[in-house]
This record gives C-alpha cells, structure tokens and sequence, in this order.
C-alpha cells in the first residue's frame, strides 16, 4: 500500500509540458564572386544562406534592425533574425512571425515589412490578405488593418513593397502594374501609422523598364530606394534586377512618382530572385543590402549581398574585378 501510494502521484503530477519550440538555426557561407561596378553599387559582399531543408527560404522582405542585425521576412509567414555576416559568425534564428498563423499560405503571405528605428515597432504587408500588421519591437502582434483602397489589389501581387519615412509617413506599393506592360503602380501613402491613418492618399508610382517593385528602403526627406525585379526569358528562366530612387514629395504635372533608375545589374551580380532590400550606414560608407527568395526550388538560392553606394557617382557600364572571400 505504501509503495503504491508513492508511485500513483506520478500519474497525476507531472511537469507542465514546455512549448513547441519553432525555431530552426542558419547559417552564412561567403562564396566568391566578382568585385563588380554597376552604376553607383559596387559588389562588396556576397553570401550563401542555408538553414531547415522544409522551413528555410522564401525571403521576400529585409530591415535592419540595427547596425549589426537584420530581419528578413518569407512568404509562408516566417521571420530571420541574423547577425550581418561581414562582422560575426554567429548563426541566425528561423522561427514564425506572430502569434496569428493560419494553416494556408494565402494568410501568411509576407511580402514587405518597415520598421520605426527609434522604438523597433515593425509593420508587415501581407499579400493575399490584403492588409497590413503591426508588431511590437519583440515583434509580437499588435494590430492589423486592411485598407479599402487595397480590397482590388491582385491576391499574388499586392503589398510588395512597403517603407516608412523618417517622418512618419508611410508608402506601400502594388507589384501589378494598372494594365499589362504598363509602367503605372498602384500605391498608397499614408501621412502617419497605417494602423492609425483611415483615409490614405491613392497614388501612382511610375516604374520604367518593365520591372516590378519588390521592395523598398527609405532615405532622407522623403526619398527612397527601389528594388526592381523583371522576368528574364531562357532555358531556364531567371530574373533581371534593378534599383531606383523615387522621392514622394517630386511628382509629375499628372501626380504621378516617377522612379528613376540608378542601375540596372544584368549579369554583374549573382542572377536570383533577388526580393529584399535595406541599407545600413556604416563607417566605410553606405551599403545596400540585397536577400533573394529561392521560392523553395532547387534551381535557386537564399543569397545575401552587401553592395557599396557611391552617391556621388553617376550611372557607368559595370566594370569587374576578381574577387575571392577566402
């Protein structure tokens, strides 16, 4: 009776189990590439990332969280928190964004993210959801809001690109053009915190070259870059990439913000599926930092780039130079 009254708490007392834990680790391999100058960008760094086979890629968004940290967003709602791979070793962490994940990839479509430096709070343009959500600094989920003016946007081409300005306002752009191979973008600019701002102004970003805009990065007094992405037809297929500069308070007689492209990068970098984008202002100058979305194929890589911008110099003919990381 003893011995049975020893054992049988064990069958109703047991520790709590812990939670799930989601999180999956990365790593940065530097690969060798040539020092290549395209306009004012010069390839300075250039990166493979790798992590979980089934749970890592899909990056379709970049913010520097501050001078030695990024955070990259993916498509089926995950988040990358990672030291810059010029200056550590230390490997990044793979783990959900938010605490709200609906099981199908339409809910957790993440296609742009922006970020208040001053207080951390960061906000995330959802694709197929058609909204946009806000989440603390510890990047919990605060709140989410879906805009009227974002319900025709296209299911697989809407919030692609999303920016905030050092003074508060904010700009989201519509990958679709208004019409097929037409330059004009459907985009939104909200005077403070979208969450906080009902009314935003319907505006038109004027994209030239056939590109798409995947991301954008601010940069002082309204102005911001770029990126730009278009088809590149061939056996297989790949993609061409570009960046551009737009300023939100320069528009055209029609009201329409023109972009005006600072390079278009061809073969002088690692043709990928390049989607995000941030800058980082260091000590040896300015960079702007490039992820590509490898859309978990074989065919394509999660590859990272660190290129120098001269702002000075003017658009020129890429010139290359041998360069190996080892």
């Amino acid at each position: 009776a003893l011995l049975a009254g020893m054992i049988a708490p064990g069958t109703w007392l047991r520790t709590p189990e812990p939670p799930r834990d989601f999180r999956r680790l990365a790593t940065a391999t530097a690969i060798a590439f040539e020092s290549t100058r395209t306009g004012p960008f010069t390839l300075a760094g250039a990166w493979e990332m790798t992590g979980h086979r089934k749970q890592f890629g899909g990056f379709s968004a970049l913010v520097t969280l501050d001078g030695d940290r990024f955070l990259a967003g993916s498509d089926t709602g995950r988040r990358l928190v990672f030291e810059r791979p010029d200056r550590s070793t230390l490997p990044g962490v793979l783990e959900r964004f938010g605490d709200d994940q609906a099981s199908r990839k339409e809910g957790r479509d993440l296609e742009s993210l922006a970020i208040d430096p001053a207080s951390g709070t960061v906000w995330g343009g959802y694709e197929f959801r058609k909204s946009i959500i806000r989440f603390h600094a510890d990047l919990r989920v605060d709140e989410e809001v879906s805009p009227p003016l974002m319900r025709d946007w296209g299911g697989n081409s809407g919030a692609e690109a999303l920016v905030r300005f050092a003074d508060g306002r904010f700009l989201v752009i519509e990958e679709r053009p208004l019409r097929w191979r037409e330059s004009r973008h459907v985009a939104l600019l909200f005077a403070t915190d979208p969450i906080e701002d009902a009314e935003p102004e319907s505006v038109r970003v004027d994209i030239p070259g056939g590109y798409r805009p995947v991301d954008a990065t601010p940069l002082e007094d309204g102005r911001a870059l770029i990126l730009l992405r278009r088809l590149a037809l061939g056996i297989p297929p790949g993609f061409e990439t570009a960046i551009a500069v737009i300023d939100i308070d320069r528009r055209t007689a029609d009201g329409r913000i023109p972009a005006r492209l600072l390079a278009e990068f061809g073969t002088a970098i690692p043709q990928d599926n390049y989607e995000g984008m941030t800058i980082t202002d260091d000590a040896d100058g300015r960079h702007v930092w490039l992820i590509s979305d490898d859309n978990f194929m074989a065919l394509q890589r999660t590859l990272l780039l660190k290129l120098r911008w001269d702002q000075r110099e003017k658009a020129r003919k890429a010139t290359r130079a041998p360069f190996d990381p080892a």
